[in-house]
């Protein structure tokens, strides 16, 4: 079995496609390095997501978290850089918006892996 690579604090139990991300790295690094940073966990995500979870009062939907962090999430997605690595990753065209919204979902997928890691969150 090939172990699949993962970024820090992600934990792979919501079968999030990281290798997204990695090739958004890849691309950004070459061709605009300041966007690196786009996809990569900051605590203004954490404590964003901590607070939804916080204000929900009964058994929470994961969906709609997610929901609303790809919400935030995805204006800061480049759509050049996400559409290159949306092809190159899953082998077909999509527009622009698409490839952004789905790297967003996988990072909204990875803060939620993290705040489990950290103990914050508990996945069932």
């Amino acid at each position: 079995m090939v172990e699949k690579k993962l970024p820090l604090l992600a934990s792979g139990k919501l079968g999030a496609n990281y290798e997204l991300i990695f090739k958004y790295w890849e691309i950004a690094k070459r061709e605009s390095p300041e966007k690196e940073k786009d996809v990569v966990l900051s605590t203004d995500d954490l404590d964003y997501a901590e607070k939804l979870i916080r204000e929900k009062k009964t058994r929470l939907k994961v969906s709609e978290i997610i929901d609303e962090l790809v919400a935030k999430i995805i204006n800061r997605i480049d759509s050049g850089i996400a559409l290159k690595a949306y092809e190159s990753v899953y082998g077909i065209k999509t527009d622009p918006f698409s490839a952004r919204k789905e790297v967003a979902t996988v990072v909204a997928l990875w803060i939620l892996e993290a705040l489990e890691n950290e103990g914050k969150l508990v996945l069932s």
